[in-house]
């Protein structure tokens, strides 16, 4: 396990880049961040059933959205908003470091930092206690804990709201569906 803080981002690139998972402060909770889904899932312990976030830095990012939807989820980008689209999550965390380290790499994925079914990890001493005690190969992004609720998370394809987190969702999905009921998105 290695410490690292926010002024060593390439080394932290370089780690992410030799397959290793970060665990890292985010806009929300803390988050596990990886170019390797399948090493979040292991460490997590998590069903390959269950969508992991692909963080990204531009909505153009997003592939298939339309320029209606675009403006919808504009105002909350960067933010705790999470969209899925064709079946694949994106968000842009409001986090400005995280989002220079995304850009580095294109995207990352990520997930909360926490062993499936457990309350998320809200500080980085935690998951070192946590992660250490289950000896994953991971690299600690030392920071400060910014959020104690995760993003909210919508569903565009179904405009269906899965999860309530720090944004309040209503105002989306009634513009969802009223560019819906207009215009067959």
């Amino acid at each position: 396990m290695r410490l690292y803080d926010w002024s060593e981002i390439d080394q932290i690139v370089f780690e992410l880049k030799n397959h290793k998972v970060a665990v890292v402060e985010t806009d929300t909770v803390i988050g596990l961040i990886s170019l390797n889904a399948n090493l979040i899932y292991t460490i997590k312990k998590r069903s390959q059933n269950k969508k992991i976030i692909r963080f990204i830095t531009k909505i153009s990012d997003v592939k298939g959205l339309s320029e209606a939807e675009q403006a919808i989820i504009k105002p909350y980008w960067p933010g705790g908003l999470t969209i899925i689209k064709h079946n694949i999550s994106y968000r842009i965390p409001n986090h400005q470091k995280l989002l220079e380290l995304i850009s580095k790499v294109d995207f990352v994925y990520s997930s909360s930092a926490n062993i499936s079914g457990n309350n998320p990890i809200l500080h980085t001493q935690d998951a070192i206690n946590i992660f250490k005690k289950h000896n994953f190969d991971i690299v600690i992004v030392d920071g400060h804990q910014l959020g104690e609720r995760p993003s909210t998370i919508i569903d565009l394809d179904r405009i269906k709201v899965l999860r309530i987190g720090t944004i309040n969702p209503e105002p989306i999905i009634k513009q969802l569906k009223d560019i819906k009921s207009s215009s067959n998105i």
